[in-house]
C-alpha cells in the first residue's frame, strides 16, 4: 500500500484513539454539559471523515470492515449541518463506532507490520 494511504489510515487511527480518550470515564450527561469535550470529539470526527475522502478505492477495499461512507457522512454533518448536530448520535459514535474503528485499524497495522518484517534467517 502506498505511503500516503498508510499515512491517512494512521491519521484516522490517531484521531479515533483521541476520541476514545476524550470520552473515557465520562458519562453521557457530563459530555452533553461540556462544550469543550464536544468540540474536541467533533473536531476529531471531522479529521476522520476528511482523511477517508483521500483514500483510494483500493485502500477502502483492503479494509472492508470500515464504514468509510458513514465516516465521510458524519464529517459532512458536523462540518456543514453543525446547527443540527445531534449530541446523542455523536456520543454513540464516540462510544460504539470509534472503538470499532480503532480495533479494525490496529489489527490492519499489526498485519502490515508482520507482512513487512524481514524473513527469519
Amino acid at each position: 500500500m502506498e505511503a500516503d494511504q498508510l499515512g491517512r489510515l494512521r491519521d484516522i487511527l490517531h484521531a479515533a484513539r483521541l476520541v476514545a480518550a476524550y470520552v473515557k470515564d465520562t458519562a453521557e450527561a457530563d459530555f452533553r454539559a461540556n462544550t469543550e469535550k464536544q468540540d474536541a470529539v467533533v473536531r476529531r470526527l471531522k479529521i476522520i471523515g476528511e482523511a477517508t475522502v483521500h483514500l483510494s478505492e483500493i485502500t477502502r477495499q483492503a479494509i472492508p470492515e470500515l464504514p468509510f461512507r458513514k465516516m465521510r457522512g458524519m464529517r459532512n454533518i458536523v462540518a456543514h449541518d453543525y446547527a443540527n448536530v445531534d449530541l446523542k448520535i455523536v456520543w454513540e459514535v464516540a462510544n460504539v463506532h470509534v472503538p470499532e474503528v480503532c480495533a479494525v485499524l490496529e489489527k490492519f497495522f499489526a498485519a502490515q507490520t508482520r507482512t513487512n518484517d524481514p524473513p527469519p534467517n
